[in-house]
């Protein structure tokens, strides 16, 4: 049920559908002076740069040459300024197929994409998800999946519930890559490897001998994203078989 709200929405929820709808807004707010648009896009390239975590007002604000009661002026808080650049970070959706027969190739052409939005700012990772999104660019993303899944004859709450399905698989894939890449990049002791090894078959653990032994987790080789994909998509189509039948 939608209940009436008669509330003007935040500034930042405002400016991005008033940029989404405004051909070259874009290049426009560049040129403008300080407001939501520069401290938003400033925020996704210090993400893209330090992480998350290095994101503040005040660090905005040095970015942008401005002090941070000016940057205050524009946002209210940091929080703000993470939602809107998720929004922005993720960009429009790609093109999915329309004809109903083919909502398996739709599916994973969405769920491809979001990867690679997860490749590209790997800190959206990090940003808590609460509720549901008021971008335009999220909830395109939300619609584009759901009329996918609908072509697979889902009701709304089966569509909702395979999406979240999906987007979860997507984003732990993208997280554990995430974490084996800083883990490589940082180096591990050939020691301690040695050392945990002679444990693990000292304590029966065969199965995870093995999986040291052939590097099975190394190099992204045990993260597969279609691995999971192919499973929930075959649950999805045995769902639908069994309504059916």
């Amino acid at each position: 049920m939608v209940h009436a709200d008669s509330g003007v929405p935040p500034k930042w929820v405002r400016w991005l559908w008033e940029v989404d709808a405004t051909e070259g807004a874009a290049e426009q707010d560049e040129g403008a002076g300080l407001g939501v648009g520069k401290i938003v896009r400033a925020g996704v390239a210090l993400a893209d740069a330090e992480g998350l975590d290095g994101v503040t007002v005040r660090k905005l604000a040095q970015c942008l040459g401005v002090s941070t009661m000016a940057a205050y002026r524009h946002i209210s808080s940091r929080d703000e300024v993470v939602a809107a650049m998720v929004d922005v970070a993720f960009g429009p959706p790609p093109a999915l197929s329309g004809p109903a027969e083919d909502w398996e190739s739709g599916l994973r052409c969405w769920a491809t994409a979001i990867h690679i939005r997860y490749d590209a700012h790997p800190w959206l990772l990090d940003v808590p998800v609460q509720g549901m999104p008021t971008g335009p660019h999220r909830l395109r993303w939300m619609e584009a999946v759901l009329r996918v899944l609908a072509g697979a004859g889902l009701d709304l709450q089966e569509q909702l519930n395979a999406a979240l399905l999906v987007d979860g698989h997507v984003r732990t894939v993208a997280s554990l890559k995430r974490s084996l890449a800083a883990a490589t990049h940082e180096g591990r002791s050939e020691a301690s490897v040695g050392w945990l090894l002679t444990r693990l078959k000292a304590d029966g653990l065969t199965s995870m001998a093995q999986v040291l032994t052939v590097g099975a987790l190394d190099d992204e080789q045990g993260y597969e994203l279609d691995y999971g994909l192919d499973r929930i998509i075959a649950g999805i189509r045995a769902g639908i078989g069994t309504a059916r039948a």
